[in-house]
């Protein structure tokens, strides 16, 4: 049973493409009552971030998180997903180590499937 409710979502990764994957989850995370913030690496300044946010969904391979990991690191989260292609074991192990909740899956099927 999904027991994350209203939550503020950072959709790290977002393109406005919407055949991208990251585009799907905001649009989604929208439908099941979430709170999705936007944030593409190329175009978005990470100053104006908020900071702090229920689940952060990556949708950045890792050399590309690896660069924003400062960014990442000043943000309060309880927890993140890496969507595949995004999995990093040193990075999995250092939001492990600092007791936030890391999940491996693909944020569209956790949230289709009661699984979010």
């Amino acid at each position: 049973m999904n027991t994350h409710h209203n939550e503020k979502v950072l959709v790290f990764g977002y393109s406005d493409s919407a055949d991208r994957y990251s585009n799907m989850a905001f649009h989604l995370l929208k439908q099941f009552d979430h709170r999705p913030v936007a944030f593409n690496p190329r175009n978005d300044d990470p100053a104006k971030l908020d900071a702090e946010f229920d689940t952060v969904t990556l949708y950045v391979n890792p050399t590309v998180h690896e660069k924003f990991e400062p960014v990442l690191d000043k943000l309060k989260f309880k927890r993140i997903i890496f969507n595949p292609g995004t999995e990093d074991s040193r990075l999995i192990k250092k939001y492990q180590d600092k007791g936030i909740i890391v999940e491996v899956g693909c944020t569209l099927v956790m949230l289709r499937t009661d699984q979010y």
